[in-house]
């Protein structure tokens, strides 16, 4: 049976975070441990709420960035600020974001959100360079 919002959420997915992202969240196969979660994600995470009509991927993924920033959810900021060269988030934008988490979520968040961003940038002008 066909589900519309996975196939919809499989390609979102691969279009922001990268296909090699997607290849390791389903690595092992239908039956490998997790792959039922991965499913459930990208069908509800990637396929109804990224594949919405309305807001662009850009400012989509500002809102993700500052939320998870704002939660301290660390590993998930880190993937998603690599995708970031995926979606036109610039590094002014995520100065901008990071800003806003200061002032609504705390100093704190802000400061470890803007570390990560450093690490992660400074490994992309590496890899271009």
């Amino acid at each position: 049976m066909s589900d519309p919002n996975f196939e919809k959420g499989l390609e979102k997915r691969r279009q922001v975070m990268g296909a090699e992202f997607v290849e390791r969240a389903f690595a092992g196969g239908p039956d490998a441990f997790g792959a039922d979660f991965q499913h459930f994600m990208t069908s509800y995470a990637w396929g109804a709420v990224w594949g919405r009509e309305g807001l662009p991927d850009r400012e989509r993924h500002m809102l993700t960035l500052a939320i998870l920033a704002a939660l301290g959810r660390e590993r998930e900021l880190e993937g998603h600020l690599r995708a970031t060269a995926n979606t036109g988030v610039t590094p002014q934008d995520l100065s901008d974001v990071f800003h806003q988490v200061a002032i609504y979520a705390g100093v704190p968040a802000a400061i470890s959100a803007v570390g990560i961003a450093k690490r992660v940038l400074a490994e992309r002008e590496g890899q271009q360079g």
